[in-house]
């Protein structure tokens, strides 16, 4: 079966039904929009967008040098899509690669060239399949919707959105774009690996501490230990003390304290707020240089 299987989720929410029959969305206008800036690397390119009712935009574009097909334009999307028939048309497959049952998944393809306007992205992968999604709101308008463009294309571009005017200005920017569907079976498949995160204080405080259970279990920490001659010992801490925050830091747990412990310089004071005998006091430590 293709890796597509778990696809279905992108576009949920789309599957809305309207009583808007009959509605035609119009061309997307050409002439309203301002004058396309001088092409360059850097430069910024606008293009227009229509909202559906189901609030996604819709943009027009060239496959290959073919179209306009209609698209949804979709910031959550992990891939670019296209229904089968807009894919054999475009060359992003070849027609006789055969379907299966889901949807009419035929897996991977991909564009050689995609325009939006004065906007080209080169060699962007896409997944081929019949989303029902798109069907039923393709089915509203004159035009019926292609697919989706997603992370592969927009990736390549830092992105403003004009609600109001209905704009979208596009400036390329140097970044890697990851065929994520690609990566999917080993993400899933592939030998997991264990992290560890070692906390370790800055400077010495001269104290151990604890987690404690029963009534009192994530409150804080106990003081198991305080030091002779510590900074801790010089401030006051004593053992019994529940630690419940060290520099403005819940202490919850021993790895809490420990992390918080680390954000403090030695010559720093810090605040410890501490229970002793069920009254809170706050006790200011300066932790020193030393192990």
């Amino acid at each position: 079966m293709p890796r597509l299987r778990h696809f279905h989720h992108i576009l949920i929410g789309m599957v809305v039904v309207y009583a808007a029959a009959g509605m035609v969305l119009p061309a997307l206008p050409e002439a309203a929009l301002p004058p396309p800036p001088p092409r360059g690397d850097a430069e910024p390119i606008v293009v227009p967008f229509k909202m559906l009712p189901s609030n996604h935009m819709v943009v027009d574009a060239r496959l290959n040098g073919k179209g306009p097909y209609r698209f949804i334009f979709d910031l959550g999307a992990p891939v670019t899509l296209l229904n089968n028939r807009t894919a054999e048309a475009t060359g992003a497959i070849d027609k006789k690669a055969p379907k299966s049952f889901l949807l009419g998944t035929r897996g991977e393809g991909r564009i050689d060239r995609l325009e939006l306007g004065d906007l080209r992205a080169d060699d962007v992968p896409v997944i081929i399949m019949d989303h029902p999604a798109l069907r039923a709101l393709g089915g509203l308008f004159s035009r019926p919707l292609s697919g989706i463009i997603g992370y592969t294309f927009w990736a390549r571009y830092k992105m403003t959105i004009d609600y109001q005017a209905q704009l979208l200005t596009f400036t390329p920017v140097d970044f890697e774009v990851r065929d994520l569907m690609k990566e999917l079976p080993q993400r899933m498949t592939g030998p997991k690996t264990a992290r560890q995160v070692v906390h370790a204080p800055r400077s010495l405080w001269g104290l151990d501490v604890a987690e404690v259970d029963g009534d009192q279990a994530g409150l804080g920490v106990r003081v198991t230990k305080v030091v002779p001659g510590s900074p801790a010992a010089d401030a006051g801490l004593q053992v019994g003390d529940l630690l419940t925050s060290l520099d403005g830091r819940w202490t919850t747990s021993v790895a809490d304290t420990l992390a918080a412990a680390e954000g403090v310089p030695p010559g720093r004071p810090a605040e410890v707020v501490i229970l002793r005998h069920g009254i809170e006091q706050t006790i200011r430590v300066t932790p020193r240089e030393g192990l």
